[in-house]
């Protein structure tokens, strides 16, 4: 559907200051279009409704006053680029930690007695109790980060940026412990 210049300026100004009518418009108008986009990036139809929701953050982090529907249509695609990106970085880091923290849970399990000398083991003993904990909680219990906010009454931007400097550090410790010394 195309909008006219008066009709998107009143709809990205209802955006702006939050206006729930022009949001139901919005999902309305373009929720096809966003999932469009994002399937034609190649992201698999299962997660193509989460990154629209991100991209509906990000909508409503941003939003601005557009008058013509070519700059909003940008825009959008800008959007839609930079969530997927982002959705993909955030999908890396977890993965790397909790497949390491997987194969090292499981060969504890095997193992008998626990392998002390284990890299990974070596390098959660090395952070501090509630950080151990903290990546437990996350990584081997399932925990999401929203609960381990509430948990700890910090925002959910805490949690992730506590949990991404842990695993920075656990990667570096890691490396160190696999290179060889000169």
């Amino acid at each position: 559907m195309t909008m006219t210049g008066q009709e998107l300026s009143a709809l990205t100004r209802g955006l702006s200051s939050c206006d729930e009518a022009a949001w139901r418009l919005f999902h309305e108008q373009q929720f096809q279009r966003l999932h469009a986009l994002v399937m034609a990036r190649g992201i698999p139809a299962c997660d193509a409704a989460e990154v629209v929701q991100g991209v509906y953050l990000r909508v409503l982090r941003h939003a601005k006053v557009f008058h013509d529907e070519e700059s909003f249509a940008a825009w959008l695609s800008c959007l839609v680029r930079c969530e997927i990106i982002d959705t993909g970085r955030r999908k890396g880091r977890r993965n790397w930690l909790h497949e390491r923290l997987q194969q090292w849970q499981e060969a504890r399990r095997v193992a008998e007695p626990p392998l002390i000398h284990d890299d990974l083991e070596l390098a959660l003993l090395g952070l501090d109790e509630p950080d151990r904990a903290l990546i437990r909680s996350h990584y081997l219990d399932g925990w999401s980060q929203e609960t381990l906010a509430a948990q700890h009454q910090v925002s959910v931007k805490a949690i992730e940026s506590k949990l991404a400097r842990l695993r920075k550090r656990l990667r570096e410790t890691l490396s160190h412990q696999t290179t060889p010394s000169s």
